[in-house]
C-alpha cells in the first residue's frame, strides 16, 4: 500500500512541475538585432572586433539574459567560436544592449583586410541563455532543469573602407 501511495504522490508531483513549468512558456522570447560593430583591438596575430546586440523584450516583467554560445563567420569562413556570460537585463517592454567580442586570427583573415576598401559579409549565429521570471522559473534555472534559449540568427556588411 505503501509503494502505491509514494507512486501516487510522485507521479502528482511530476505532473505539477509539468504544468508549472509549461505555464512559464506564456513569455516571449527575448529577440536580438545588431546595433553596433566595432574593431576593438588589433595586433599581428588577431583582430578583436565587438558586436553590439540589442535584446528586445516584449514581456510584462523583466527577463535576465544568462549566457550566449555563438559563433562569427566573416565571408563565408568560421573564424570564431565562443561563450559569453551576458550578465544583463532586458528591462520589461524594453530593450537591452549586450557586447559580444570575437577574435579574429590573422591565420583566417589577415589584420590588413581590415584596412582594404570593400565589405565583408558576416554572420553571428548562436543562442542566448535566459531565465523566464518567477521564482519557480528561478529554482528550475537553478537546478538546470529547465534553460530557455533564443535563437539569434544575425547577418550584415562590415564597410571596410580606410577611415570609416
Amino acid at each position: 500500500m505503501a509503494r502505491t501511495h509514494t507512486s501516487v504522490l510522485v507521479g502528482s508531483l511530476l505532473v505539477a512541475v509539468a504544468m508549472l513549468a509549461t505555464g512559464c512558456n506564456s513569455y516571449q522570447s527575448p529577440t536580438f538585432r545588431v546595433v553596433s560593430v566595432s574593431e576593438t583591438d588589433r595586433s599581428d596575430e588577431a583582430v578583436v572586433l565587438s558586436f553590439g546586440i540589442e535584446a528586445s523584450n516584449r514581456n510584462e516583467e523583466a527577463v535576465p539574459l544568462q549566457r550566449a554560445e555563438y559563433s562569427l563567420t566573416l565571408d563565408g569562413v568560421e573564424v570564431f567560436e565562443g561563450t559569453r556570460i551576458a550578465r544583463v537585463t532586458a528591462p520589461r517592454f524594453g530593450e537591452q544592449v549586450l557586447e559580444l567580442p570575437a577574435v579574429v586570427p590573422a591565420s583566417l583573415v589577415p589584420p590588413g583586410r581590415f584596412d582594404e576598401n570593400g565589405e565583408m559579409r558576416y554572420v553571428l549565429r548562436g543562442t542566448v541563455e535566459y531565465q523566464t521570471p518567477g521564482r519557480f522559473s528561478e529554482f528550475l534555472f537553478d537546478l538546470n532543469v529547465r534553460r530557455p534559449k533564443a535563437q539569434m540568427d544575425l547577418g550584415g556588411t562590415l564597410d571596410l573602407a580606410p577611415g570609416s
